[in-house]
């Protein structure tokens, strides 16, 4: 045998020996995978793993006091990628085709909050202001990401797109799209435990185009979802709005159980009572095998609405009072907005919360840029967060407090000269002697209030003291909540040496308290600065005699499908204030002469049927011309029942004001609608209820 030969066969022997070693090792891994561990394989690959995805429950409805839907819902549309059926593979393709589908749709609305334009003439730009939350939103993902958060809108798309394995050839305007859907997706936390909705409100139309090409796009499902319905154009800023959860806020509503992609109540009612609307969200399982393919599919839980608030407001009372308001303040030349508040003083019941201007809740979200920009304040809620000197509305708080102390009594006569002398470097004026050079002469007490006499509520404040009236004020609620559940209520401010104190703190260039800042509080000027609530729910304790209730405006829980009653708000006593019976006799009396042949309001109240108790009130507004107008009310006289406060900036007087507050008692007196005129021009009334 040559040398050649005994080579090949050396290396014919290599490879058999080769051959064997390799045979070897696959017989003993088969042996390992069948024999060995055969079982625990098996178990394995016949593994199920279960997930759990979350079907939204509707919200339950706000009704009014008598039972009038005010908020529903209606049914609408979208489109959910559930991830278990969702292919990976292919995915831009799939979502590029997708959203194309949907902004063909006309009022589709797509699930997009990055914040950058689709790139159409050569560069991507940014679309929101930095402080904006989808900016927010953006620069804390890129920060997670590594990325510098300051980077250009370019960059940050270039950066998506490497992430997102867009392909260079894929144009500016569809790589947007398809970087749009992945980033709200991560945004979401898109999983086996997030479905992802990817579009709201879609037509028929495209319900019916995906349904028929359900097997082109497996994962994604029409979602049907109820969405907020409301079905009047009053008590805008009452009944609020609900919207997505931000993310700074998702950590909280996690705790509660929420879904990433739930709606929750952002202002008014629905924020205020979100604890009984929420619904409780159902669950569907999902099981997939070890390679990720869904065995099987069922609802485990159902979903189940959530409870329905009846409120106390009477939605037929806040339509006459916000129509009645908007009216008054375009008649009044230089008017810039007011408010109307009207309360049971039985118990704390808030009937309605009237702001003009106001909006509709319907295009709250097409009008937002306009109505933020509004210098009138539309957004502005002025019955529970505006505050107001209250003029001489307030000389019924210096009555009684007069009254009370024993500085004044029922036999008290003060003579007004028009002119207070009594500090020499501070010398102010009664209203009258401004327009006639003299003042109301010899005055009672029920006649000051009558007349509304400054000089001998002057002289009543400067008895008593800064430290008696600031006591007294505090005791009707002034300085402090009402008790209402809506947000953004503000506590105004009382006048006094010890609220001046305080304020000094922040502000060391405060002046100490003074004798003339004194006089100034007991006619409601000076510091002074209380809501239209407020003055309302004052004005209630008046009515019945010093027993004040905390202002609330629920008024019961029902079960979601109307059962049975889960809640019912009890009323609560704020506070009483402690006077005796002919104190009360004598504020009573003064206010019903308010309204009275030769009161301040005679001409508004002349020949109604009905007894009303008030009082004007004129206050005066730093660097303006014209001065708010102001009207506290109750009625009837001898059984109260409502309160009424209507504040109109720029007013003028108490007296162009009360026109509201006659329209409120028709409605709620006379009217079965809320709505029809009971007086004809000649102030003759006919009574319908």
């Amino acid at each position: 045998m040559d040398l050649h030969k005994k080579q090949q066969m050396h290396r014919l022997a290599v490879l058999v020996g080769g051959c064997v070693v390799c045979g070897l090792i696959v017989v003993a891994n088969l042996f390992s995978l069948q024999i060995i561990h055969g079982d625990e394989y098996a178990d394995q690959a016949n593994h199920l793993f279960t997930y759990t995805s979350t079907s939204a429950a509707s919200r339950g409805d706000i009704l009014d006091r008598n039972g009038e839907t005010l908020v529903t819902n209606t049914t609408v549309y979208g489109l959910r990628i559930t991830y278990a059926f969702w292919e990976k593979d292919g995915q831009n393709d799939k979502i590029l085709q997708l959203v194309n589908m949907i902004e063909a749709d006309e009022d589709a609305e797509l699930n997009d909050t990055l914040p950058i334009s689709s790139g159409r003439y050569g560069a991507y730009t940014y679309t929101k202001d930095t402080d904006s939350s989808d900016y927010t939103s953006m620069q804390k993902f890129c920060a997670n990401e590594g990325w510098d958060t300051d980077m250009s809108a370019d960059a940050v798309m270039t950066a998506l797109r490497e992430r997102y394995e867009i392909p260079a050839e894929t144009g500016m305007t569809d790589a947007r799209k398809i970087v749009g859907v992945r980033y709200q997706m991560d945004q979401e936390q898109f999983s086996m435990y997030n479905a992802f909705s990817l579009a709201s409100n879609i037509s028929m139309d495209l319900v019916a185009k995906i349904s028929e090409q359900h097997e082109d796009y497996p994962g994604v499902e029409v979602d049907t979802r109820a969405e907020r319905d409301v079905q009047t154009e009053y008590a805008a800023n009452i009944l609020g709005y609900v919207g997505p959860i931000f993310a700074e806020d998702w950590d909280k509503y996690k705790e509660e159980g929420y879904s990433m992609n739930a709606k929750v109540g952002k202002t008014g009612a629905e924020q205020a009572f979100e604890e009984y609307l929420r619904g409780t969200d159902g669950e569907r399982t999902i099981e997939t095998d070890s390679r990720g393919n869904v065995v099987s599919e069922n609802e485990t839980v159902e979903a189940q609405s959530g409870n329905n608030v009846v409120l106390t407001l009477d939605i037929n009372l806040q339509k006459v009072a916000e129509e009645s308001l908007a009216s008054q303040c375009r008649s009044i030349s230089g008017a810039r907005g007011g408010a109307a508040v009207a309360i049971d003083v039985t118990n704390g019941e808030i009937l309605a919360l009237a702001n003009y201007p106001t909006y509709d809740l319907e295009t709250f979200n097409e009008d937002y840029n306009e109505l933020s920009q509004d210098e009138l304040t539309p957004l502005l809620n002025r019955s529970i967060a505006g505050t107001y000197a209250p003029g001489s509305t307030y000389k019924i708080c210096t009555a009684v407090a007069g009254l009370e102390e024993g500085v004044i009594d029922a036999d008290t006569r003060i003579y007004d000269e028009g002119v207070y002398t009594y500090f020499k470097g501070y010398q102010p004026r009664c209203w009258i002697y401004s327009s006639t050079g003299h003042g109301h002469g010899w005055e009672d007490v029920t006649g000051a209030i009558q007349d509304s006499c400054n000089y001998f509520f002057f002289e009543t404040g400067r008895l008593l003291g800064g430290d008696k009236l600031e006591s007294y004020a505090k005791q009707f609620g002034f300085g402090d909540y009402t008790g209402l559940e809506l947000s953004g209520e503000k506590k105004g401010r009382v006048a006094g040496p010890t609220a001046r104190a305080a304020a000094q703190e922040n502000d060391p260039s405060l002046r100490d308290w003074s004798g003339g800042d004194t006089i100034q509080a007991a006619i409601g000027q000076g510091d002074n600065a209380f809501t239209p609530l407020q003055l309302a729910n004052y004005c209630a304790a008046i009515a019945t005699s010093g027993t004040q209730y905390e202002a609330h405006l629920l008024r019961s829980v029902k079960a979601y499908d109307y059962s049975e009653t889960v809640y019912t708000k009890e009323s609560r006593v704020r506070s009483k204030i402690e006077a005796k019976d002919s104190t009360w006799e004598l504020v009573h009396e003064g206010m019903a002469k308010v309204t009275g042949e030769d009161g301040t309001a005679a001409s508004v109240f002349q020949n109604y049927p009905i007894k009303v108790a008030g009082k004007s009130g004129t206050a005066q507004v730093t660097g303006t011309e014209r001065d708010n107008g102001i009207f506290i009310s109750y009625a009837p006289y001898d059984d109260p029942q409502i309160a009424i406060c209507v504040v109109i900036e720029g007013g003028d007087s108490g007296n162009n004001v009360a026109p509201v507050v006659r329209d409120i008692y028709n409605a709620y007196f006379y009217s079965r609608s809320g709505s029809d005129s009971v007086s004809d021009d000649t102030g003759n009334y006919d009574v319908i209820a």
